[in-house]
């Protein structure tokens, strides 16, 4: 989560939770608490979190000990520098594989739940819908597939460098 302060609920209001609303993907990406927002409702945290930009916001609400978590996280001074360990080519090149494995899945989810839909003008409106929600689902897995692929290759390229320097 990109915040470091909670937002200050009036009254009415409760803290909710903004997470990926593809629970699959999220359960990929570890399940990230991607902001906090309060609102009254369900509908409208999500509303909040979609006028911060977030897409596909998908809004639970916090219980006391996630709220004061998150508020000691955000005032713990750092310990240590995070250490961050650089993937091999290979974790870079199987991770390629997976969100590929991912997108043929979404694809193939997306016809399946289209074929079971019926030929009426509400089933052809559901289908635009999932069409469309996973065309965005896969340009995003295209995206993050590209930059772990160039940066395979950045690394591919720093290995043969330091090759050709001791040699």
């Amino acid at each position: 989560m990109n915040q470091s302060m909670l937002p200050t609920p009036r009254p009415d209001d409760q803290l909710w939770g903004i997470y990926f609303t593809d629970r699959e993907y999220a359960r990929e990406m570890g399940d990230p608490l991607r902001a906090v927002v309060a609102a009254t409702t369900k509908i409208a945290a999500e509303e909040a979190a979609t006028r911060l930009g977030l897409d596909a916001p998908w809004a639970h609400p916090l219980t006391a000990e996630q709220i004061k978590s998150i508020r000691e996280t955000a005032t713990r001074p750092p310990e240590q520098p995070r250490i961050t360990i650089q993937p091999t080519t290979a974790e870079l090149r199987t991770a390629v594989e997976v969100l590929k494995m991912l997108d043929q899945r979404l694809n193939d989810q997306a016809a399946h739940s289209v074929m079971q839909l019926p030929e009426t003008e509400l089933g052809d409106r559901y289908a635009a819908h999932i069409e469309a929600r996973t065309i965005e689902q896969t340009s995003h897995i295209e995206k993050v597939s590209m930059q772990l692929q160039n940066w395979r290759e950045e690394l591919l390229q720093q290995q043969k460098q330091r090759v050709a320097q001791s040699v």
